[in-house]
């Protein structure tokens, strides 16, 4: 019988996008278990946790260095998962850029700490995961062994089942579901309406929301020069300007992860629109409220795939420019390729055409939306079967 879960990934609370996934999967198993369990959560902030998720049992487990810890890769985490009845690993920590950077990757940690679970008896799974990149073979070779460890795997796209399959992991033991997040909770209209009073935007009028990304295009599969982050801010600045000149609603600036706040405020500057900007930011407002403002908004434009899943998973219409090849897998599985693009030709006026098209457009992707996020959201919970199904010893 399972009493304890620990819950492997980024959970620093600097990441509203993380923050969301904890909660959706906490939400996810006690539903289907019927109980609430206990999950302990390796964190740098185990005060966050312990706030954040106070509807939940968590203990928060302390990986700063002084416990002995290099992030996941120490004591406090090994005596986790070994003492926990089950260890999931979430979110997309299975990559191996800076593989032996264990304040940067987790992989190499897990490499570890998922076969030590395994000898105290304990049970592992992989919870509706993003995998890859995977570009080494040594990285390949330790995601394999990391999957070997494991009692059930769910990744959360095709995209990510390619990379299972490329380093031998045979489809009959994966499933491919959906991103946790898409479950996440959210808050209540008057807390909703409370926050955009506070911000000064009417939540009853069209609103164009906006999120921006720090690692730009550093992450693409695509060739060709960098860009920097000043070239970067006046292109999209631009785009925005120029279609603020056709489409009035207001603006509202997202920021979903601490280390984007201080770019968004650049942006802020170079706009030049006469309807208001307002901003939020994951500082102030929890990924619930986040949630909850997204879901008000005529359209998000986007580069942080969890500002996408948290604002779609209510409805609402989204747009994306791709960072990394999981921004374009999750409009794949919406059936709605054509709203995100990429850094090809990256340009002003490309951006610009591409923002009118999908606002003009926002009600036919809100109707694609209004079918295909239930189904999502169900695929999504085939995890917390899982562990229900480990729960009762099949």
């Amino acid at each position: 019988m399972i009493n304890s879960v620990c819950l492997l990934g980024s959970a620093a609370g600097r990441n509203a996008g993380d923050a969301a996934l904890i909660s959706g999967i906490m939400e996810a198993i006690d539903l289907r278990l019927k109980c609430r369990l206990l999950y302990r959560v390796p964190t740098l902030f185990p005060r966050f946790v312990e706030q954040t998720y106070r509807h939940n049992r968590v203990e928060a487990v302390n990986v700063m260095p002084w416990t002995g810890s290099l992030k996941l890769l120490g004591w406090p985490t090994y005596r986790a998962v070994t003492t926990s009845d089950l260890s999931l690993v979430f979110d997309a920590v299975l990559f191996d850029r800076s593989l032996f950077n264990p304040m940067f990757n987790f992989l190499s940690s897990l490499y570890f700490l998922l076969p030590a679970a395994k000898k105290a008896g304990r049970r592992v799974g992989l919870y509706n995961c993003g995998v890859g990149p995977i570009t080494t073979d040594l990285g390949a070779k330790m995601l394999k062994k990391v999957c070997d460890s494991c009692d059930f795997i769910t990744v959360r796209e095709e995209g990510s089942a390619e990379v299972l399959r490329r380093i031998g992991v045979p489809d009959s033991r994966f499933l491919v579901t959906a991103d946790a997040a898409l479950n996440a909770p959210g808050i209540s209209d008057g807390e909703i309406d409370s926050i955009y009073r506070t911000i000064g935007l009417n939540p009853n009028q069209e609103i164009l929301a906006i999120n921006i990304n720090k690692y730009l295009n550093t992450w693409s599969e695509q060739s060709g020069v960098k860009l920097d982050v000043g070239g970067f801010l006046d292109l999209i600045a631009t785009a925005i300007n120029q279609l603020c000149r056709t489409v009035a609603a207001p603006l509202l600036l997202v920021s979903t992860y601490h280390g984007d706040i201080e770019l968004t405020a650049e942006l802020r500057k170079r706009l030049q629109v006469s309807q208001p900007v307002a901003a939020i930011d994951n500082r102030q407002y929890d990924h619930y409220q986040i949630k909850g403002v997204l879901s008000k908004v005529s359209m998000l434009f986007a580069m942080r795939l969890h500002a996408m899943i948290l604002a779609s998973s209510s409805g609402t219409p989204i747009a994306g420019l791709a960072y990394q090849p999981k921004v374009q897998h999750y409009f794949d599985q919406l059936g709605i390729a054509d709203s995100c693009t990429d850094f090809q030709q990256f340009s002003s006026e490309r951006i610009h055409r591409f923002l009118l098209a999908n606002w003009e457009r926002r009600q036919a992707t809100r109707d694609i939306l209004a079918e295909r996020i239930p189904q999502l959201q169900q695929k999504a919970m085939i995890a917390a079967d899982c562990v229900a199904e480990l729960d009762a010893g099949r």
